[in-house]
């Protein structure tokens, strides 16, 4: 199967090819892999720079590789009392639990325990056992609970450094986040980023949206459903949402809902809004040899 790291480039490829190059294209490993912008006009040097600074900011406070970071003291402390989170942290925190709501729990942050396989998982998971109380402060109901950004992490990251970019004028820029992308604006003279998607005969215009894929090519059993406690095996998920957050999670929710085989058959596409609001989302279900071209968030 293709790793990710190739169907983004490959898709970076497809991206405004009748534009004029990009003023400055700047790179960083970081949360694991690499994350690259590309940006026009005259601020983009010095507000790649900092975008990136911002992610690298992010990751510091969300990895659990870490153990100092503060998502990791958070996992060690918060069972057994309240814990004072940095602003960052609390977004982190509180943007997921509302994504574990408007998901019906199939994204779940609480999924940590059952990662890491510890003695009665199980009971430790439930994005309601989480508690966030006045000055910041956030507390697990049960001591051994643990959170994991891994869902959603790199779209929080994505808004904000997309953010930044835009304060500091800059109006188009690619961010491609080892295979999660976000559009900012569009390239000069054109009315948006093209791209097209292995498998799928359309072309896929990006503006101001974020592209996120969630599969099982590159780690396989690395999503496991909130509801089973298991690993969600076979298929590929890619939705497009304004917000990169959003866009990341819900990728990961219809992942995990669309288990049953003829529900997903192969690699589904998923435009504009999450289900069931039909108004903003159309589902594209692609040819099941399709998945073999696909990668994994």
């Amino acid at each position: 199967m293709t790793p990710p790291l190739l169907i983004a480039s490959r898709l970076l490829a497809a991206l405004a090819s009748a534009a004029a190059s990009p003023d400055i294209i700047r790179a960083q490993y970081v949360m694991g892999t690499v994350c690259e912008i590309s940006a026009y006009g005259p601020a983009a040097p010095s507000a790649a720079a900092q975008a990136l600074a911002e992610i690298a900011r992010w990751d510091s406070v969300l990895s659990l590789y870490q153990e100092q970071s503060e998502a990791s003291r958070l996992n060690r402390l918060a069972g057994d009392g309240p814990f004072a989170a940095s602003q960052p942290l609390w977004e982190a925190v509180s943007e997921s639990l509302r994504m574990a709501r408007s998901t019906g729990g199939a994204f779940d942050p609480t999924v940590l325990p059952l990662m890491r396989r510890q003695a009665g998982a199980e009971a430790l998971v439930g994005h309601e056992k989480v508690r966030l109380e006045p000055g910041r402060r956030i507390r697990f109901t049960k001591p051994g609970m643990g959170l994991d950004f891994g869902g959603i992490g790199k779209g929080l990251a994505l808004d904000r450094a997309a953010a930044l970019l835009r304060n500091k004028g800059v109006t188009a820029a690619m961010i491609n986040f080892g295979g999660q992308i976000y559009a900012l604006g569009a390239p000069p003279g054109a009315g948006g980023w093209q791209a097209r998607i292995s498998g799928l005969d359309e072309t896929i215009w990006l503006k101001d949206a974020s592209i996120s894929t969630s599969g099982q090519s590159e780690k396989p059993g690395h999503i496991v459903s909130p509801f089973t406690g298991r690993p969600v095996a076979g298929r590929q998920v890619s939705v497009i949402l304004p917000s990169a957050a959003e866009a990341d999670a819900w990728s990961t929710a219809l992942f995990v809902l669309g288990r049953e085989p003829e529900s997903f058959s192969g690699c589904s596409l998923f435009l504009g809004g999450p289900p069931p609001d039909s108004r903003r989302c159309r589902p594209y279900l692609m040819p099941s040899h399709a998945h073999s071209h696909g990668g994994s968030r």
